[in-house]
């Protein structure tokens, strides 16, 4: 683990394991650690890397506008200065879109692809919903903003199982968390409302995974299959009884999923 200065941006990452590369890009509130039981599992096999986005908790937060097209550069950066070679890389959600965007422009470098729970483009109700987040965050209080989004990401089983104790860890670890930077990145995800990545996709030749949740309210089911339709080397599967927070909700079928997609290619 360390940091590496890309596009004048120092990028936290961590490396786990030996073998093939295998990238994996955070949801938009996500940390590294968040994968903790996915980057086990495929380190068993594959050499993991792990970052946090620019303004994600452990990276640097420059200011100004960020684009899914910095993140893409950022992660080319981190590729070449790495020397990775071409990489399989797995997003999810705003990692889904960053990894759509790489792929677009650096298809050459991209083994596979898999995004989990991510979209291609905005309809209005999610683009309230980010809205919504997004003023949560003004207020930069840790326990009104967690409330904001919590019910939008897990799935009311799951929240129902573990609410007490992930509502302390939640609001303890806000309490750190830079919530200009989430605005930023919030910004960034709502530009896809005005520039769409959909009509992008047919550019995405490699093979690719796409999974989506049953019960993901906030990106339902139909926008993995806008994507599944635009590229035509993909496979596209549904995990049941979870919401949008898949990685987090039902590591195991995720595992499943990567591990069987990523070891056939």
């Amino acid at each position: 683990m360390g940091y590496l200065s890309v596009n004048s941006t120092n990028l936290y990452y961590e490396e786990i394991g030996k073998g093939e590369p295998v990238l994996l890009l955070n949801g938009i509130f996500m940390s590294t650690k968040s994968w903790g039981p996915i980057s086990s599992m495929l380190s068993r096999k594959y050499r993991v890397i792990l970052h946090d986005f620019r303004g994600q908790w452990q990276s640097e937060k420059p200011l100004g506008k960020y684009s899914f097209e910095m993140h893409a550069e950022d992660l080319y950066k981190l590729i070449k200065e790495l020397n990775l070679g071409k990489v399989h890389i797995v997003g999810t959600s705003y990692g889904g879109e960053v990894a759509m965007a790489f792929a677009i422009k650096y298809g050459e470098l991209v083994k596979s692809l898999s995004m989990i729970a991510s979209v291609s483009e905005i309809k209005l109700l999610l683009k309230l919903t980010a809205e919504r987040w997004k003023n949560a965050a003004k207020t930069k209080d840790p326990e009104i903003f967690m409330k904001e989004w919590i019910s939008d990401t897990y799935s009311e089983n799951f929240l129902g199982a573990i609410h007490d104790l992930m509502y302390i860890k939640l609001v303890e670890a806000l309490k750190s968390f830079d919530f200009d930077a989430a605005e930023r990145l919030i910004d960034c995800f709502l530009d896809v409302y005005e520039h769409p990545l959909t009509k992008e996709l047919h550019k995405i030749t490699s093979p690719t995974l796409i999974v989506a949740a049953e019960l993901d309210t906030l990106k339902p089911p139909f926008y993995s299959e806008i994507i599944n339709r635009e590229i035509k080397n993909s496979e596209f599967h549904v995990v049941m009884n979870s919401g949008h927070a898949v990685v987090i909700e039902k590591p195991n079928e995720i595992n499943t999923l990567l591990t069987g997609f990523i070891g056939k290619i």
